[in-house]
């Protein structure tokens, strides 16, 4: 379990989705993007409740080891939902042009064609 501070609330979360907000939270100021997700947590008093962060430049967030022997809250939708849009932000799919070629060879082709009507 993990301590999290984010915004002046506290609360205690699994490790991986501690993680995984950390690190989507800093891919998000790098991209100068933002992004809201839902997570189950412990709050101050021991219940469980549900939060939306909104994760953005400049929102303090910060993680930290904790002894609690708690059960960690079930955020495995919302860590999966974390996964697949840092997949996309860190190795997004490569994007094949319609036509073949580079720009540069498609450009020279259509010039060829073009020159080949002007006779």
């Amino acid at each position: 379990m993990k301590h999290v501070r984010f915004a002046d609330k506290d609360f205690l979360v699994g490790n991986d989705i501690a993680d995984a907000i950390l690190e989507y939270a800093a891919v998000l100021g790098e991209m100068r993007s933002a992004d809201s997700i839902d997570i189950v947590a412990v709050g101050p008093d021991g219940d469980e409740v549900e939060a939306t962060l909104f994760l953005s430049t400049g929102v303090p967030l910060v993680a930290e080891t904790t002894t609690s022997r708690l059960p960690e809250p079930d955020n495995a939708e919302t860590l999966a939902y974390i996964e697949a849009r840092l997949a996309l932000h860190l190795d997004p799919a490569s994007v094949e042009p319609a036509l073949g070629g580079s720009p540069l060879e498609r450009y020279d082709q259509s010039l060829g064609d073009w020159a080949a009507t002007q006779d």
